[in-house]
């Protein structure tokens, strides 16, 4: 799209990478759109079997990433940290008190050994989209250094989804035929609630770890029913403190959504979610 764009094909690019859209933020007749959203990608772990059933395992590979080196390596910076949980920094009852999760190499050990488990292998199932097979191959290497030895299978989207992620079969629970470990990725939500009820309320539609939690589902439940920031923030302080400790997922970090148009027409936008509106786009005097 981005050559598109050069040879003057085309004047509006609803998203780019900030790799191949480099050029445009030095073109003075394009205008980027750089939207802080909570896009972003699950590493999740199946938690009611296999290798990762015990929690020591699945915070050992939180603790063997990166973040900040995923942050530059993927995005030059123009992404936020996660924390393993959805609760984005951008809303408003976020809550900051949770301590932010950190790379630990020697701490992801020590929890596999206490969790009794030695060379550790897996097969990280990826989707063949943006950046994911980079992010794939980041935690490749970055997992190695605690013991934990990944071997990535990339797969098209249509493969992906419905043989990895969530099979059709078998139906009850949603998602209960999903690989042990892999990455999925989540588009823009305003609120947290879709992210939540579908990946993992206890049976959600899209619960690929097959996590089930009671005292989740209840902070969830609180969430839902809170009247006002505070309690709101609240409750969000409980989903957070479960999330970064029972880790179903990992979640390194959100990233900006990248979209732009030409300078040659004024009042064109684009929403996290992909969407251009153009009803108030006209041409540039």
């Amino acid at each position: 799209m981005v050559t598109a764009y050069q040879g003057n094909s085309i004047d509006a690019i609803v998203q780019f990478d900030v790799f191949s859209g480099a050029p445009l933020a030095q073109d003075p007749n394009f205008t980027v759109s750089d939207l802080q959203t909570t896009n972003h990608r699950q590493i999740w772990m199946r938690t009611d079997k296999g290798q990762f059933k015990d929690k020591r395992v699945r915070q050992a590979l939180a603790l063997s990433l990166d973040r900040d080196a995923m942050l530059q390596q993927l995005f030059q910076g123009k992404a936020q940290l996660a924390n393993d949980h959805v609760i984005w920094q951008g809303y408003k009852y976020f809550d900051s008190s949770v301590a932010q999760r950190t790379r630990n190499v020697d701490q992801a050990k020590q929890l596999l050994s206490a969790a009794g488990v030695s060379d550790l292998k897996a097969t990280l199932h990826v989707p063949e989209l943006q950046e994911v097979p980079d992010l794939g191959v980041l935690i490749q290497s970055q997992a190695k250094e605690a013991g934990i030895t990944l071997e990535i299978a990339k797969e098209q989207l249509g493969t992906f989804y419905g043989a990895q992620w969530c099979p059709a079969e078998p139906k009850d629970p949603p998602c209960s035929g999903a690989a042990e470990l892999g990455i999925v990725d989540y588009g823009h939500r305003p609120t947290p609630d879709v992210f939540l009820n579908s990946a993992f309320k206890t049976n959600g539609a899209w619960n690929a770890s097959q996590w089930s939690n009671a005292d989740f589902d209840a902070a969830f439940a609180e969430f839902q029913k809170a009247v006002g920031v505070d309690a709101q923030k609240a409750a969000c302080n409980k989903i957070e403190t479960i999330m970064n400790e029972e880790v179903p997922v990992s979640i390194p970090y959100f990233y900006d959504f990248l979209s732009g148009s030409s300078k040659a027409f004024n009042g064109v936008y684009s929403s996290a979610l992909g969407q251009m509106f153009f009803e108030k786009a006209s041409a540039t005097a």
